[in-house]
This record gives structure tokens, sequence and C-alpha cells, in this order.
């Protein structure tokens, strides 16, 4: 027997069970890391989602009806959780579609800045939710000089969402901004993450969290968005994709979604949320074959 065997086996008769079961949950998805999810104002809160869906479907821009759904779902988290907490920021809004989504969320102790290079927002639709909206006529690079409240923003921010140029030096500057901001339970969007049109937008983010070996890590992705959050809250949201994320979206009128996670690496757990597709059934990609991915976070 290898030496290597001899101490494993070693260390499985000294050690008591627990710890054995500890060591491998870090190893592997386990569902003693599962955070519970508590459903019960799913529809509530999908009664809210609604009523803003409605004004934002007035304004134009590309968010689409999913992506309303998927943002709503973890602002609605947020709210269920009174340790997650902070300031809401938007990095180019242009006519304030998305902010439509996001402002009735927006508590009244909290600020609500959004950002732009042009001057587009619809500012009445969007004052008419939150009235105490700021708008700042900036890019998102200067944002730190020219927000004269910047440092009352700093780990104080709980939603950040990210549409701006999606040039490759503005990504890099953007996500290093935001792991400035984000309070600890706090999420950063970042928007065409794999639009290939943009296809700077991915390697931007990943070059900030892989070498400057910040507290960040992906924790969902979609066809178009990446979600973002600290690692401290990791088990956390991904607990909720792995239990509330479809329920989530079906009562936000997407009853198609699903969760795909075929690899699990301490390096990156990211789960994707996405819409069937055709002859597709239940809630989990591959489930016969990755089952054990979908156990924990």
């Amino acid at each position: 027997m290898f030496t290597k065997q001899r101490i494993i086996k070693t260390v499985k008769t000294v050690l008591p069970k627990p710890v054995i079961e500890a060591i491998r949950s870090r190893r592997t998805p386990s569902r003693n890391n599962l955070v519970a999810w508590d459903g019960t104002s799913v529809q509530s809160d999908a009664e809210q989602f609604r009523s803003s869906r409605i004004v934002a479907d007035q304004i134009d821009g590309m968010l689409s009806p999913f992506s309303m759904a998927a943002m709503d779902s973890l602002l609605s988290l947020q709210a269920t959780n009174p340790e997650i907490y902070g300031n809401i920021v938007e990095f180019g809004t242009y006519k304030g579609r998305s902010a439509a989504i996001i402002a009735p969320r927006v508590r009244p102790s909290e600020k609500f800045v959004l950002v732009d290079v042009a001057d587009y927002l619809q500012v009445e639709k969007i004052r008419a939710i939150n009235a105490g909206m700021e708008f700042i006529l900036c890019r998102s690079e200067e944002f730190r000089s020219r927000y004269p409240d910047y440092k009352q923003l700093r780990k104080n921010c709980r939603f950040i969402h990210v549409d701006s140029s999606h040039a490759y030096r503005t990504t890099f500057e953007e996500i290093k901004m935001c792991n400035e901001l984000l309070s600890p339970g706090g999420i950063a969007v970042f928007d065409d993450y794999t639009n290939l049109n943009y296809s700077q937008v991915l390697p931007a983010i990943y070059k900030y969290i892989y070498t400057a070996n910040p507290d960040l890590a992906v924790f969902m992705v979609t066809d178009i968005k990446a979600y973002v959050c600290r690692k401290k809250y990791l088990n956390y949201y991904l607990s909720f994709i792995l239990q509330g994320a479809v329920p989530s979206m079906a009562a936000r009128g997407i009853e198609d979604a699903m969760i795909s996670r075929t690899d699990w690496d301490r390096e990156y757990r990211a789960i994707y949320l996405r819409t069937r597709s055709a002859g597709e059934t239940g809630s989990y990609y591959g489930e016969e074959i990755y089952g054990r991915f979908y156990e924990g976070p």
C-alpha cells in the first residue's frame, strides 16, 4: 500500500465521522452546506414584480423578461435577509428599463444611483417609483471622482448592475470598483457576459477575479449576464439557485426555467440558469449524469 493510502486509511480510523464528512464537504457538493430557503413569499413578491414589469415594458431597452425575472428574484431574496444591506448602483442605465425593475426594491434608507455617459434616462418614470433616485452623467471609470458621496458607498452596496460600454479596460475597472463597493452580502451583475459580440467582457471579469485575488466569485450565469458575490455569501446564493431559482422564475412568468451544473470545483462553482430547450423536461440539466453536482452549494 502506498504511503498516501496508508495515511488516508489511518485518518479514517482515527478521526470522528463528523470531521471526515466536513472534510469531504469541502471537496464536493454537500447537502450539509445548503442554506435553508423559505419560499413562502414567492407569490407575494411576484405580484410586485408584475407591477414593475408593466412600467419596464413601456421603456425602450434590451433587458429581457428572463433577465427581469432573474434580477428581481435575487433582489427579493435580499429583502428577506436583514443581514444584507447597502445601496444600489447601476452603470449604463440608458432610458431606465432595468432601473424600473430595480427601483421598487430600493429601501427608504438606501441610495439609488444611476450612471450613464448620455442623458437618455426617462427620469419622471423612475422618480415616480423612487423619488430619491440620483442620476450621474459620467463614464463609469470617472464615477469615483465625479460622485461626491463615493466614500459612503464603499463596502456599502448590495446590488450593482453593470451595462455600460463593455470595453475590456472599462469592464476590468468596473469589476475592480465593484470589489470596492460591494457590502458583505452584495451582488454585482454584468451584462452581455456571454454575448460574443462583446467577447472581451468575459476575460476582463475572470482576469480580475483570478489574478487580483479579490473576495469575489461568480455564482450564477445566464445567456446574457454573470452574477458575482462575496465568497462569504457564495453558499448562501448558490443554495438559493439550487432550491429557489426555478420556482421564483416560474412565479414571475418564466415557467420553463432550469439550472445546469456539469462540474464542481473549489475554484469555480457557478450555476447556469436558462430556459429548457425543445424536448427537455425537469429542473436540472443531465440530472442522471450530473446529479451529485446539484446536491449542495
